[in-house]
């Protein structure tokens, strides 16, 4: 903190800031002067020159200075979390899970695309390892879900189809070991898509169940699809689907953004708020909102896969300020059965967290629209 009393000197010692200049009017006598000023770098002010500022002929001095800005890079401002947007997160057992982010082909390039997470252990908070993948092609472009074939390590990453590009609408088979992933197969989306966020692999008897869902923007609902699938081969038997309903109009713009099952069938989602979908200024900056559902399950009917959903979604938890990308099931002797989501809160940054447990036998908070 320097206390300036004398002008002389406090012009030998002005503080040069960046940008946006606020203009202030100092008394060169110095009979009347007395300023705070708290910074960590000073330049030599030039008197003769007055380093933009002017003597004016009451014996003013006009000085142009900026606000205090923080210096990215220096000693005193660190970034709060490097960790990139959870668009997709699956538990590979422990306190292990696979994240994929959604880096664009177009000036992302270099940008991650999938990690390993680990939960935290301390105040030092989650652990993160940047996973280098060869995709057998062009890197991936919006990556935004993860789906872990259930009772391997075998993980699909799938892209969004968003650009409308059939060479970016991909899904790829991921095996993951000793804290490494790599792709081991590549396959095209089975059907045609526009913008999927949100999918999940369960298993059923001796079958496995590939689901995915639209995330529907500023739509009332969207389709819920479900097919039979072969990890092996990555092929699917015929979709079938189920019409899901936004949970909540006024607040959401963004119906299913994310999904997991439980070893039950039991199916988990988010529903978004999203600032640049509601055309927002500075969307980027947000408000977001999120909630997590437990919407239907998953079931055998007639000996064949079937969505059933519940005629109103169960409330899980509600994160207001946050973006849920992301949400993965962990069931755990220790723990038993946990919701865990991973938001991609734009310029904020991402965050992995815990929704809190119910008690046993509670199904949730049936959820109360007003129409």
């Amino acid at each position: 903190m320097l206390h300036v009393m004398d002008v002389p000197n406090f012009l030998m010692s002005i503080p040069q800031f960046n940008p946006n200049l606020i203009r202030e009017t100092l008394d060169v006598t110095g009979r009347t002067l007395s300023k705070k000023i708290s910074t960590s770098s000073y330049k030599t002010l030039n008197p003769e020159k007055w380093y933009g500022g002017q003597q004016t002929d009451s014996g003013m001095v006009t000085l142009e200075m900026n606000p205090l800005t923080p210096r990215f890079g220096s000693p005193r401002f660190r970034q709060a979390s490097d960790l990139p947007d959870l668009s997709g997160l699956a538990w590979l057992g422990g306190d292990c899970f696979l994240a994929v982010h959604d880096a664009k082909i177009d000036g992302e390039s270099g940008n991650p695309r999938a990690s390993l997470i680990y939960l935290p252990t301390d105040t030092q908070g989650v652990h993160w390892k940047r996973q280098g993948l060869d995709f057998r092609g062009p890197k991936s472009n919006d990556l935004e879900s993860a789906a872990r074939i259930p009772g391997t390590m075998d993980v699909l990453l799938a892209e969004s189809g968003d650009n409308g590009n059939p060479r970016f609408q991909r899904i790829f088979k991921a095996h993951v070991e000793d804290n490494r992933v790599r792709i081991i197969d590549v396959t095209r989306w089975p059907v045609a898509i526009h913008n999927v966020e949100a999918t999940a692999v369960a298993a059923l008897g001796d079958r496995f169940v590939f689901l995915f869902a639209e995330r529907a923007q500023n739509l009332s609902s969207t389709d819920l699809r479900w097919a039979v699938f072969d990890p092996e081969t990555l092929s699917f038997g015929p979709f079938r689907s189920v019409t899901f309903s936004n949970p909540d109009l006024k607040t959401f713009n963004r119906p299913l953004v994310a999904m997991d099952l439980d070893s039950s069938g039991l199916i988990y989602i988010s529903s978004a708020f999203d600032a640049e979908a509601a055309e927002l200024p500075d969307p980027d900056n947000g408000p977001f909102t999120s909630a997590v559902f437990c919407i239907g399950e998953l079931t055998e009917v007639s000996g064949e896969p079937e969505v059933i959903l519940f005629d109103t979604p169960r409330l899980k938890g509600t994160l207001n300020g946050f973006k849920v990308e992301s949400v993965a099931v962990r069931e755990s002797d220790e723990f038993g059965l946990q919701i865990f989501v991973g938001t991609d809160d734009e310029n904020y940054g991402a965050i992995l967290r815990l929704l809190p447990s119910l008690r046993e036998g509670d199904t949730g908070t049936l959820l109360k629209v007003s129409k």
